[in-house]
């Protein structure tokens, strides 16, 4: 590809954010709204050490697997999709491509429309006051065995689905945290780095000893400098600054020892805190950043200025098992009138072709499918080479890899509390 088509603006938009980052909002499983859907207290297994959610369902980790019971039968194999009437995807804003959608409806013959929300917390109350009329959702991980609890979900039947074991990374057939897949299909994922413009950091960050010290080693950059908004990642970074990986920790101690260890970035660098860095690494307003992988994707296509060489943009994440990642899922409501037709959708989602397109036309966030390689984006100019440090693999989802889960409400007042007095700081 040449410079002048990787500048161009293909129909990218990454994820937007409110006054919060997607992520940080989709994260509170004691919140208020958890009373509409299931009660929110929380024990321990004491069979297994595992901590106990709504429902009475296990909080899943990597190393934890859960199953998530059935509240119904799923539908029986070989029936007709329905047919008339609207097909109502739920999902955040920009986060599907329209044309995708559109395509899916001339095949079926049926209207589509995209209804959408801002926090996984709005979804779910919604959902569970129904007050709004979906039939596929947009959930993540850690939400899952709440909406199961509060009977959200339709259970899957995967008959309908082949296309998840034809394309999709073995690993998320069957994913720790639904077990043979009973409710979800994957849609996207990514991971947890620094991204940084080559062209105003002087230092090779991924061949420093510890290179998540750049921040604290910052001083010449200070005010060009960002951290994400979102209280898990950014107390997180500076766990993983300490070499301490246990991300779901609910020990004040370790939580507070991070506090402090942001708290010292006030100085050092004046660090923006937000979730902005495609747009602000691609226009060279930050010149380093905690970022998503994704993001460094939508900032080449859609904000890097014409003429500027993508290979200032770069992007470095932790090795293997010491590296944030995280996946979306897609699921079907509980309330849907079309479920023939919902299940379809999923497997339209996982379709090769169209999970591509979404990917590199439109969503930026990269898709789990068994086609996808750093190599093969290169050699197709879908990314520069500099950037192949964004494309992950099936092994960085296994047993061993640091996922950001649901905590106990004690838990997760710790991270919110400690978070805002970093912010009250900054």
């Amino acid at each position: 590809m040449k410079d002048d088509d990787l500048h161009a603006t293909r129909g990218l938009s990454p994820r937007r954010a409110k006054s919060l980052s997607r992520r940080g909002v989709l994260r509170t499983v004691g919140s208020g709204l958890a009373v509409a859907v299931a009660a929110p207290w929380v024990r321990r297994n004491a069979l297994a050490d595992q901590l106990i959610g709504p429902g009475g369902i296990p909080l899943a980790r990597p190393n934890q697997p859960v199953t998530l019971p059935r509240f119904e039968d799923p539908i029986k194999s070989g029936l007709e999709p329905e047919t008339g009437g609207t097909f109502t995807i739920f999902n955040y804003s920009d986060y599907i491509d329209k044309k995708i959608v559109d395509e899916f409806g001339k095949k079926y013959k049926v209207k589509t429309q995209i209804s959408t929300f801002d926090s996984m917390d709005q979804a779910i109350t919604r959902l569970a006051k129904h007050a709004v009329r979906a039939d596929v959702t947009d959930i993540t991980p850690e939400r899952v065995s709440q909406a199961v609890a509060g009977k959200l979900l339709k259970p899957l039947n995967l008959d309908y689905i082949p296309n998840l074991q034809k394309n999709i990374w073995p690993q998320l057939h069957s994913p720790f945290y639904d077990v043979e897949s009973r409710y979800t299909v994957p849609y996207v994922t990514y991971s947890t780095g620094i991204g940084w413009r080559s062209d105003k950091v002087s230092e090779d960050i991924p061949h420093l000893d510890n290179p998540w010290s750049i921040f604290w080693n910052s001083q010449k950059y200070k005010g060009y400098v960002g951290i994400l908004d979102d209280d898990r990642e950014a107390l997180a970074m500076a766990m993983q600054f300490r070499g301490s990986y246990d991300i779901n920790t609910e020990d004040p101690a370790v939580i507070d020892k991070a506090l402090t260890d942001l708290k010292a970035l006030i100085p050092i660098c004046s660090p923006k805190v937000n979730v902005t860095e495609y747009q602000t690494l691609a226009e060279a307003t930050s010149w380093l950043h905690q970022a998503w992988s994704g993001d460094l994707f939508g900032a080449v296509i859609s904000y890097l200025p014409k003429g500027t060489d993508p290979s200032v943009l770069q992007y470095w994440t932790p090795p293997r098992g010491k590296s944030i990642v995280q996946n979306d899922c897609f699921a079907i409501v509980a309330a849907t009138k079309k479920p023939v037709l919902a299940h379809l959708f999923l497997n339209y989602l996982l379709d090769a072709d169209v999970s591509y397109h979404n990917f590199v036309d439109f969503v930026g966030y990269q898709p789990p499918l068994n086609s996808i390689t750093p190599d093969k984006l290169v050699s197709d100019g879908v990314i520069p080479k500099n950037l192949s440090t964004i494309v992950m693999g099936p092994d960085d989802l296994g047993p061993d890899s640091l996922q950001i889960m649901s905590l106990t409400p004690k838990g997760q007042a710790l991270w919110q509390n400690a978070y805002a007095k970093f912010q009250s700081g900054v």
